[in-house]
């Protein structure tokens, strides 16, 4: 397999693709990160239909997709493309295919773009099991051929693309039994129907490689590119993160998992998925492009690649999650690192402390339930002595972690009693590069303070900018000198690329790494550090995360409640601690058998409070069965106001009438032992 998956893990560039038309929008080559998005109307319902599609153009939505199960829907689309045309609504559309090619070969003939399933297209998806002779698995692969050949011959006909795109909810259990449920599954059943198509010297292809679990859609892209590269195929990508889910949750899960891709210089066109109205998810695609896109057309990053990689080679493999390992440290009584969970440090400002937080730790959890360690930044000698004394006071029973302004460390030595007060010190390192420079006394000082400090619980974080990050080794240097175990690193810049850097230069080693973002408002916070923070988390890098603002928010939400929930929300998305309920619902659309927003809304609100649950709401049986493959339990839309409930992959009931499968599903949860009884 070749490692490669992209131009460079250490520096952003954009993969180079063929482009591909869909109408007169064209996707990769030279052409913007395009958004997308996918109207929830029946098909059938021409009025409806024509609304939303009109909606989502205008709100800039620049393709959309329409999905068409049945002969009466594609029947339809005549009709929807005649009152496109009478309103003077000028964007792509993309018929939605699965199980009936025969539908296909009626789409191809009034939309842009056809995107098919390779899991249902042509193949069985029946939950079997079968042991494949290479022989009776090659006889399959004729069987498709002959059923696919008829579309893609057409479509190149009449110059309509494709998009081939693999679910990871929906592999066939031909490919199933032959890859199992991974990554590589899915990677090799979108190549099948590739191979096809190139065959018949058609490569109008777009590719995607869905999940609903971020960190299995992440390594299934990375792991198609690399097979791209084998292969010296240049095809564009779709990206998305199927059955994100609705609110915070679904923006959170969807950057964390398109995020980091774009991030890796993957990606041509993007869909969030939420269970929302369509129209939401154009904003939030939007500003997830923003940044790349603005590198791109720029030219800028054609600049960014003369920026070497220097000695930076990969460390980790991109294909499989993989902790980067630290060893274990302690602050008082809290472990990180090692086996610990990922940590989450709060931050607070002196003025807005809560009168009792070792009481909350206790009794009231609800707003800062799991808090674990809490920061301040100290500047002066009057908020030192003031947070001493709230200590001494009582009132927190957490370890302490303490960012030191300049003034302070300038006159550190009138201090050294003080600071053992408290679990931590972060030292920005910029201040003792100057010393080092200047070849000073007072650095090598302050290292053998440090090395007594760092006992009995207590720990440094060295804070690093990317303009001293090349200064790690001379740290470490210094750390092995003096023997000191107590040791993390940062960054002052929360970005992918650096903090790959530097846990390159930490890959020796084993000290932890913590992640650390300031910000000035909620919403930067909330995409950057879905983006940054959880693209690290998903390749395993991070032991403790600490989102800052510069100043309260708001007078009824604080910074410190805000950073605190995003921080937990973050490691849910990415599945490495689950604090809440989580959920699995997929986007709706015109399969969907009933009102998923609201179905889903109502389940909401009578089990979130049920702590690590995981519980799939799913509009129908495409994608359904598969993407709660990891679900505890599972509430899937079966026909008009009828839903079957599964425990795991197995239903156990059927054809529940909506009206009581709610009401079913908690018992179905109670039977299990997983039911708790909600606080009053």
């Amino acid at each position: 397999m070749n490692p490669k998956y992209n131009e460079s893990p250490f520096h952003y560039a954009r993969r180079q693709t063929r482009e591909v038309k869909a109408g007169d929008v064209g996707i990769g080559g030279n052409n913007p990160i395009r958004v997308q998005s996918m109207i929830t109307a029946n098909t059938r319902d021409t009025e409806a239909s024509v609304a939303q599609i009109k909606a989502l153009w205008e709100v800039g939505s620049e393709i959309v997709r329409v999905t068409v199960p049945s002969q009466a829907d594609a029947d339809n689309l005549p009709e929807i493309r005649k009152e496109m045309k009478r309103q003077k609504i000028q964007v792509p559309l993309v018929a939605d295919i699965h199980f009936t090619p025969t539908v296909a070969l009626k789409c191809v003939e009034w939309v842009e773009k056809v995107r098919i399933n390779p899991g249902n297209f042509a193949d069985k998806k029946k939950f079997d099991t079968f042991e494949y002779t290479d022989a009776e698995y090659n006889l399959e692969l004729e069987r498709i051929e002959e059923v696919f050949t008829p579309l893609v011959l057409r479509a190149k006909e009449l110059g309509v693309s494709m998009r081939i795109g693999t679910n990871h909810g929906s592999l066939s259990d031909r490919i199933m039994n032959r890859y199992g449920d991974t990554p590589q599954g899915m990677v090799e059943s979108a190549l099948e129907f590739i191979r096809i198509a190139e065959r018949n010297s058609y490569r109008d292809i777009v590719v995607s490689m869905k999940s609903s679990n971020p960190q299995t859609m992440v390594q299934a892209y990375r792991l198609l590119v690399s097979r791209f590269y084998e292969l010296n195929m240049d095809y564009p990508l779709h990206l998305g993160v199927t059955e994100a889910g609705d609110g915070q949750d679904g923006r959170i899960k969807s950057s964390a998992g398109i995020g980091s891709l774009l991030e890796d210089g993957l990606g041509d066109t993007i869909r969030v998925s939420l269970t929302e109205d369509p129209i939401e998810e154009i904003p939030v695609a939007k500003r997830l492009v923003a940044k790349y896109n603005e590198l791109f057309l720029k030219g800028q990053a054609d600049k960014l690649k003369v920026n070497q990689n220097g000695n930076f080679l990969e460390f980790r493999d991109p294909f499989a999650y993989s902790r980067f390992y630290s060893k274990e440290t302690s602050l008082s009584t809290l472990n990180l690192g090692d086996n610990s969970p990922v940590r989450v440090e709060t931050s607070f400002i002196l003025g807005t402390l809560p009168e009792d937080l070792l009481s909350l730790s206790a009794t009231a959890r609800k707003t800062f339930r799991d808090i674990e360690i809490i920061k301040f930044n100290v500047n002066s000698e009057w908020e030192l002595l003031e947070l001493i004394a709230v200590k001494k006071r009582g009132s927190i029973g957490f370890p302490i972690s303490v960012r030191l302004g300049d003034d302070l460390l300038t006159n550190w030595e009138s201090f050294v009693e003080e600071f053992f007060a408290f679990q931590k010190l972060i030292l920005p390192v910029s201040y003792f590069e100057n010393l080092r420079k200047l070849d000073l006394p007072e650095l090598e000082s302050f290292l053998d303070y440090l090395a007594l400090y760092t006992k009995e619980g207590r720990s440094v974080e060295l804070s690093f900018s990317e303009d001293n990050l090349n200064s790690v080794p001379l740290w470490l240097a210094d750390i092995q000198k003096r023997n000191l175990k107590q040791v993390l690193f940062s960054l002052q810049t929360l970005s992918t690329v650096l903090y790959r850097k530097l846990a390159f230069l930490l890959k020796d080693v084993d000290f932890p790494i913590l992640l650390a973002g300031e910000f000035t408002d909620f919403e930067s916070a909330l995409y950057d550090c879905s983006v940054h923070m959880g693209g690290l988390l998903l390749d395993g890098i991070g032991d403790v995360l600490r989102i800052d603002f510069a100043k309260p928010l708001d007078v009824s939400d604080s910074a410190a409640h805000l950073s605190f929930h995003l921080a937990y929300d973050i490691l849910q998305a990415t599945r490495l601690r689950l604090s809440k309920t989580e959920y699995i619902s997929c986007p709706s659309c015109g399969r969907t058998m009933f009102d998923l927003q609201t179905t889903t809304a109502k389940i909401k609100a009578k089990t979130g409070h049920l702590r690590g649950v995981k519980i799939a709401v799913m509009g129908c049986i495409v994608n359904g069965p598969g993407e709660m493959a990891d679900a505890d339990f599972g509430y899937v839309g079966a026909g008009v106001g009828k839903v079957h409930l599964y425990k795991g992959k197995e239903i156990v009931l059927k054809g529940v009438s909506e009206t009581e499968a709610d009401s079913k599903l908690i018992d179905l949860i109670k039977e299990n032992g997983m039911w708790i009884e909600p606080e009053t």
